[in-house]
């Protein structure tokens, strides 16, 4: 299998090779940089798929930059160094260890001395799907975001362990980044993680006027969609186009007559597509439980397996053999 996930290393001690480097990777920008051209270093590692990308970089001069907008999310961690990010009123300062949001939709003064980056980026569009699936609204950009801090150390942590898990589960791991099914899962996870950790002007769902009642039909209508199409990446929105219903009312619906939602049924109808898979594969052949498992969605083989076992009885190496 070809590995989907890009990943890039830039060294240079060239600091305009370094500044292209940065203006194609990140956004348009006019950098002024302060210090020794001599002894300049700079060091980049990017690992990227699809709407996601968690990367690292280190700048070794001052540097004053105006930026344009990114239209991508992107959340930044102080690893050495000092970073200041101005957008209009707005300012913050960061030193090792600060995490922040970057402002996607406004032109951004930075200031930076010799710092060492984590960078994670989601797709803006992903990240506003998210935001209209979670308020149940039609709009698309529900969620303003601006530079800021976590909400709470708690968040911050959160937020850590969802990089950490798409980095080494996902990015780092060629069989689960190849599946689609997972990937889209991974932005959404992170796009969830980012609207949870980080201050925006999101709609609470107490604000919100009731879903009312959803005729069976359209809840029907929504269950063949997702019987259909549970092979390839469906988000909420577009499931309840399907039902001809707004998300919210779908949700509601899912809740109070299946007991679940409706991505948790997406979620065990892709568990009966392994189920499946695994019952018609020869037991002689080179299929394994953790391709089969990515190719349903699934990253992690032995989370797959305790809801396999959970929901069948059996483990799913027992199904393939047999």
């Amino acid at each position: 299998m070809d590995d989907p996930v890009r990943r890039i290393r830039m060294r240079t001690s060239d600091p305009q090779e370094a500044e292209d480097f940065l203006r194609r990777t990140y956004a348009e920008h006019t950098p002024q940089l302060f210090g020794d051209h001599e002894r300049f270093r700079f060091d980049a590692a990017l690992t990227q798929a699809g709407a996601i990308g968690v990367e690292r970089f280190a700048h070794s001069m001052r540097v004053r930059a105006e930026a344009e907008p990114s239209h991508c999310v992107y959340v930044v961690q102080v690893l050495g160094g000092t970073l200041e990010i101005a957008s209009g009123r707005n300012e913050l300062r960061s030193g090792p260890g600060d995490l922040h949001l970057c402002d996607p939709y406004a032109p951004t003064l930075v200031n930076w001395d010799n710092v060492r980056l984590g960078v994670v980026r989601i797709g803006l569009r992903e990240v506003e799907r998210v935001a209209a699936d979670l308020t149940g609204t039609e709009e698309a950009a529900t969620a303003r975001l601006s530079f800021a801090r976590p909400v709470s150390p708690e968040r911050a942590r959160y937020w850590q362990a969802v990089v950490r898990h798409v980095s080494h589960d996902v990015l780092g791991n060629p069989q689960a980044a190849g599946s689609p099914l997972i990937l889209d899962e991974a932005a959404r996870l992170l796009a969830t993680a980012a609207l949870a950790t980080f201050p925006h002007d999101f709609a609470e769902r107490s604000r919100l006027p009731s879903p009312g009642w959803l005729a069976p039909a359209a809840l029907r209508r929504a269950m063949a969609y997702i019987d259909a199409n549970a092979a390839r990446p469906l988000t909420l929105h577009e499931i309840a186009q399907a039902a001809r219903t707004s998300p919210r009312a779908l949700q509601h619906a899912f809740a109070r007559h299946c007991e679940t939602t409706p991505t948790g049924y997406l979620r065990q109808v892709r568990l009966e597509g392994a189920h499946r898979d695994l019952q018609a594969a020869d037991p002689s052949s080179d299929v394994t439980v953790a391709a089969v498992a990515a190719r349903w969605g699934f990253a992690k083989a032995g989370r797959f397996a305790g809801q396999y076992r959970e929901r069948y009885g059996v483990a799913p190496s027992r199904t393939l053999r047999t």
